[in-house]
């Protein structure tokens, strides 16, 4: 695999990057957490209320589930903010790796293939914490339609 046979030095891929992708990696750890605390805040909530379903009313349930709905597309909104960010962010890199490569072809010693390796790093980084996130996001949100599905009937669910 790949991701086996790259010899990666995080804290030198860490040292190169530009104080914007520093910043945005930050905030995207950041984001992660908010992101599996939510997620998992709204999978024990669905775990409760499957369980207390009987003792509460209908109307009471379906108002949560609709709650626990939105708080996921809103941060399915929020991943698609990050993602945008992130080609900000990654073209900003690209732009000061050109900028390198211009500065090296001055110099007597031109950079190598090297010099795009903090940047292939810094993709990997990104898309596989945004994966993680979407694949998290998307079976929570996947276990919430089922059990509407099964408690409400399609019928019920459009009266309100």
């Amino acid at each position: 695999m790949f991701i086996l046979t790259v010899d990666w030095d995080l804290r030198l891929l860490w040292a190169v990057l530009t104080v914007t992708a520093k910043f945005y990696v930050l905030c995207l750890l950041a984001a992660a957490a908010y992101t599996t605390y939510c997620l998992t805040r709204t999978a024990s909530q669905a775990r409760r209320l499957r369980r207390d379903v009987k003792s509460v009313d209908a109307a009471r349930v379906k108002r949560h589930l609709i709650q626990m709905n939105s708080a996921i597309e809103n941060l399915r909104q929020f991943h698609t903010l990050l993602f945008f960010l992130f080609g900000i962010c990654f073209a900003n890199e690209i732009f000061a790796l050109f900028r390198a490569i211009g500065y090296s072809s001055m110099s007597l010693s031109a950079l190598r293939i090297d010099v795009f390796e903090p940047v292939t790093a810094f993709a990997f980084f990104v898309f596989a914490v945004l994966a993680f996130l979407h694949a998290f996001q998307w079976i929570v949100a996947a276990r919430l339609r089922s059990f509407f599905a099964t408690k409400f009937n399609h019928s019920y669910a459009q009266d309100e």
